[in-house]
């Protein structure tokens, strides 16, 4: 049988606080300034978007999704996602690149994805980015989800000329104690 132990504080032999729990996040804080041993799992963060629906042929970098995440300075944040995208029948590469910004500061970059030929062929490009969170101590930050297409060609991106049940991004976040 299972069971739900609520708590907001768990004290140590002595009697005194060992672990407070925030009850709006959840979160533990430690007195005297313990911290979590290097490596633990912090915090993760789901962020599903189906709002992901473009077209673009530019050779420029272009937003595709815009979204704010809380994590603290100096710990790993880990990003990962993938976004659907689809050529236009040409005959020639049909490729789109990815990049993510945090704090309009490029955190990751992926190669060209695609293919070569007349089929219009889905793709789902994948986004695993691994980096250090910068400010200073708990802060949010904006990250941003930009794409570029190659040669001029047009690449559709999320539920643009798809079906939409090909989609529903979700951005997992996972901030890692250093």
């Amino acid at each position: 049988m299972a069971s739900i132990l609520n708590v907001d504080q768990i004290n140590n032999a002595a009697g005194t606080s060992a672990v407070t729990i925030d009850p709006s996040t959840g979160k533990p804080s430690f007195p005297n300034g313990a911290t979590l041993p290097a490596g633990s799992v912090v915090n993760v963060t789901r962020v599903q978007n189906t709002g992901i629906n473009i077209a673009t042929s530019s050779a420029a970098m272009a937003t595709i999704i815009s979204f704010s995440v809380t994590a603290t300075a100096g710990n790993l944040m880990n990003l990962s996602s993938f976004i659907s995208t689809r050529g236009n029948a040409s005959s020639d590469w049909n490729l789109t690149t990815i990049r993510v910004l945090a704090d309009g500061v490029s955190v990751y970059g992926s190669g060209y994805n695609g293919h070569n030929g007349s089929a219009e062929i889905i793709l789902d490009i994948p986004i695993d980015a691994t980096w250090v969170w910068g400010g200073t101590g708990s802060n949010t930050q904006t990250i941003q989800i930009q794409a570029k297409a190659y040669g001029g060609y047009t690449r559709n991106l999320g539920s643009n000329n798809q079906d939409v049940s090909t989609t529903t991004p979700v951005f997992t976040f996972m901030e890692i104690a250093q």
